[in-house]
């Protein structure tokens, strides 16, 4: 098996040279499995990972959602050692760069407890159908995940080829409960 940092490398190459055409009609497909979910159309609170960086798209998740009525959350990084919050949204205008170059809210004026929420988009660059996920190695969504309820549904958004059929784990790792893939 492929350690988490080569695997990262591998998945990350093949995003990289997706074509645009091909990237927006796989994201398309996610949309719309997702927004026919049974997870997502019983959610109220839903907390979203803002795209970036070839990552299966979310801004168009994000619109629709708030269209939808949907209460979208999206992280807020505190540091590397304290992890990040959710923090309440109403459109992707409010967004800025943060710190690691993703888009995020300026402040935490709209921040919510994590135990409200009732659906996760999480992100990844790699994942297995036992619930494993290989992140970014920051940890920051193995520790906001462990804060949510025991309800909170957690799903993966994924290309096909992010897919494997094993990922290393290790027993920091939170799993996910299903993935939307194309």
């Amino acid at each position: 098996m492929e350690s988490k940092e080569e695997i990262r490398e591998h998945i990350k190459r093949k995003r990289a040279l997706m074509r645009n055409g091909e990237k927006e009609i796989l994201d398309i497909s996610i949309f719309s499995k997702l927004i026919n979910s049974k997870e997502y159309n019983e959610a109220k609170y839903i907390f979203v990972y803002v795209s970036f960086s070839g990552e299966v798209d979310t801004h168009k998740i994000i619109d629709y959602a708030l269209k939808d009525n949907k209460y979208i959350c999206v992280p807020k990084v505190i540091s590397k050692e304290k992890g990040m919050k959710a923090v309440q949204i109403k459109n992707l205008m409010e967004l800025k760069k943060g710190a690691y170059g993703i888009l995020e809210p300026e402040s935490f004026k709209h921040e919510i407890d994590e135990k409200n929420i009732d659906l996760v988009l999480v992100p990844g660059v790699a994942f297995d159908n036992f619930g494993g996920r290989v992140g970014y190695g920051g940890g920051f969504y193995d520790r906001f995940l462990k804060n949510l309820n025991q309800y909170t549904v957690k799903l993966a958004l994924a290309y096909d080829f992010q897919v494997m059929d094993k990922v290393p784990k290790d027993e920091l790792d939170v799993l996910v409960d299903r993935i939307i893939n194309n």
